[in-house]
């Protein structure tokens, strides 16, 4: 999913950016994923639209165990589900979660 440039004008070097679902929008969620108190990484790391349980995004946790995203509408209440891709502990989920 991305954003939808609608209108660009060169000129000025502006453009017109708008949503192109419901889902999307200028808000973010961001977190860091540890293991026994320590960052961990890589790990997946999914977040889902709480309401429909419909997934949004996915990505894998950075090197400092950091994970970001990005282009979600603002107000949404989310779910985010993290899995241990070394499957010695079961999945972590953080619930209602809103996007700011």
């Amino acid at each position: 999913m991305a954003l939808k440039i609608i209108r660009s004008i060169p000129k000025h070097g502006m453009r017109i950016i708008t949503p192109m679902n419901t889902n999307q929008g200028f808000g973010k969620i961001s977190g860091t994923i540890k293991k026994l108190g320590s960052n961990y990484s890589p790990v997946p790391v999914c977040l889902f639209r709480r309401d429909n349980r419909q997934l949004l995004w996915e990505t894998t946790s950075k090197a400092d165990g950091s994970y970001l995203f990005r282009n979600i509408a603002v107000g949404l209440e989310c779910f985010i589900v993290a899995f241990d891709p070394n499957n010695q502990y079961n999945a972590v989920i953080q619930d209602r979660v809103i996007v700011k």
